[in-house]
């Protein structure tokens, strides 16, 4: 059992890095900018004087260093000749793309970068003739242009975007315009489309975003929320205590509940008993539990019927922590007796069919037929013979127990205002905060390894035909 275990652990390993690897993937490949989401409302963001815009790109530039986005994305790359292994530093990601668009067309990104530098020379003068009178309101729609010309990933739209902003500009941004309208005219006259089927690795060490990522992951740091610019760390252990405690009680009752109901009604199939039970668990598995949850809301916490339970929420407002043990225990299980009941019952006929059907199979064996031959009581063969090797397809479930205890549901949090993992993760997905999103992600996969490992576990504990050594 101890090699077992060690030859699972290790393979544990390329598994978590695969785990890591595909999210940090969708992480990046999330759209947006982290650095403009996170910045946005600052005082002096979209300014329109130069100093402003200065300020507004001295702070872009900072928040991106301290996010680690100025760093290379992975090791190493695979790219073109043509292409250079700073690109990286581009500070906005729109603007690397479409640069990274014009070498896979042009191949020459001394050509590419000339003209990029004539665009912030452009750029920058704009900025500074804001107070000049001469505008009129062409500047707004300049101003509009000037800033989507660098994002422009079609060199014909961008030729388009050049020949719309000619028109606009005022006298003093003459040479400037030119000197970039030169610039990508050239581009075609000084292609070297062969650099581009050329491959080349570049090598970047562990100074890189994903070697960052995954050194915070391991010390337990996620990152920072878009959202609310919190650590995320500190978000999840907010809101996982909740949907742990609500999960784990009722994953135990459901497992209490239904288990002895199964045995039951497998020892007494075809009885009056049996079909009651199934006929009262279907019934209740039919009832979804948002609409469970919003009757007991109705009916029992209030209004024109019963107030027996709280409305809502995990505690009282009147709630603090110089209470007793006791009495804020008490507090916290009259808020969360009904979201128990809710989660619970739609569990037990799915558990109990399991328990029924894998120990009505075990009945049948041989040993068991052995058992009774002997004389067993019926309580000692169900219980100590059967029961233990049929519980296999319980335990199988528990592989997905481990993730469901921090997930977590989106609507009976909503319906019972818990703070809980469900609502964080609907609020992420609707503010667009990828790295919380991606750190429910690879919290609950890495909680599915650890439960596919205690199921290896419990198989042989349960079971003892059931070996992990060789023989």
């Amino acid at each position: 059992m101890t090699a077992y275990l060690l030859r699972r652990l290790l393979f544990f390993i390329p598994t978590l890095f695969i785990i890591t690897l595909l999210s940090f993937l969708i992480s990046q490949s999330a759209p947006g900018d982290p650095v403009e989401q996170m910045l946005v409302g600052r005082a002096g963001a979209g300014g329109d004087q130069l100093a402003e815009r200065q300020a507004s790109m001295q702070a872009y530039m900072e928040k991106r260093r301290e996010l680690g986005l100025d760093l290379p994305v992975f090791y190493f790359a695979i790219a073109p000749l043509a292409e250079p292994e700073t690109l990286h530093r581009i500070p906005q990601v729109p603007v690397q793309d479409a640069l990274r668009r014009l070498v896979y067309k042009f191949g020459n990104w001394e050509a590419i970068q000339e003209a990029y530098h004539a665009y912030l020379q452009l750029d920058s003068a704009f900025f500074a003739t804001a107070s000049d009178t001469s505008w009129g309101e062409k500047r707004t729609e300049a101003r509009a242009i000037l800033t989507l010309l660098p994002q422009e990933k079609n060199y014909d739209e961008l030729l388009y975007r050049l020949r719309q902003l000619e028109g606009l500009l005022i006298p003093a941004l003459r040479p400037y315009y030119e000197n970039l309208v030169q610039a990508v005219n050239a581009l075609p006259t000084r292609a070297q489309t062969w650099k581009v089927y050329i491959p080349t690795i570049h090598w970047y060490g562990t100074n890189n975003q994903y070697h960052r990522w995954l050194m915070g992951l391991l010390r337990g740091d996620f990152g920072i929320s878009y959202q609310d610019k919190r650590p995320i760390a500190q978000k999840l252990g907010e809101a996982v205590r909740w949907s742990l405690v609500i999960n784990l009680i009722s994953i135990v009752l459901a497992y209490l509940i239904a288990i002895p109901l199964g045995v039951t009604s497998a020892v007494h199939r075809g009885s009056l008993r049996d079909r009651s039970i199934s006929l009262t668990l279907f019934m209740l598995y039919s009832l979804p539990s948002f609409w469970v949850g919003t009757m007991a809301i109705v009916f029992l916490c209030g209004g024109h019927y019963w107030a027996i339970f709280p409305p809502g929420g995990v505690q009282s407002t009147e709630h603090s922590a110089d209470w007793p043990l006791m009495k804020r225990l008490a507090d916290w299980a009259y808020h969360l007796i009904l979201p128990v009941i809710v989660y619970t019952y739609g569990s037990l006929a799915f558990l109990s069919r399991q328990m029924r059907t894998a120990l009505l199979e075990t009945l049948q064996q041989d040993y068991i037929r052995t058992a009774r031959a002997k004389g067993l009581p019926q309580r000692l063969v169900i219980w100590k013979h059967a029961f233990r090797n049929s519980l296999i397809p319980i335990i199988t479930l528990l592989a997905s127990v481990f993730p469901a205890m921090i997930s977590g549901s989106v609507i009976l949090e909503t319906i019972f205002s818990i703070p809980g993992m469900g609502f964080l993760s609907y609020g992420a997905m609707v503010a667009r905060d990828y790295p919380t999103i991606i750190a429910v992600f690879t919290i609950g996969a890495v909680l599915t390894l650890v439960g596919i490992l205690v199921a290896d576990i419990l198989y042989a504990v349960v079971d003892p035909r059931i070996s992990y050594t060789k023989r």
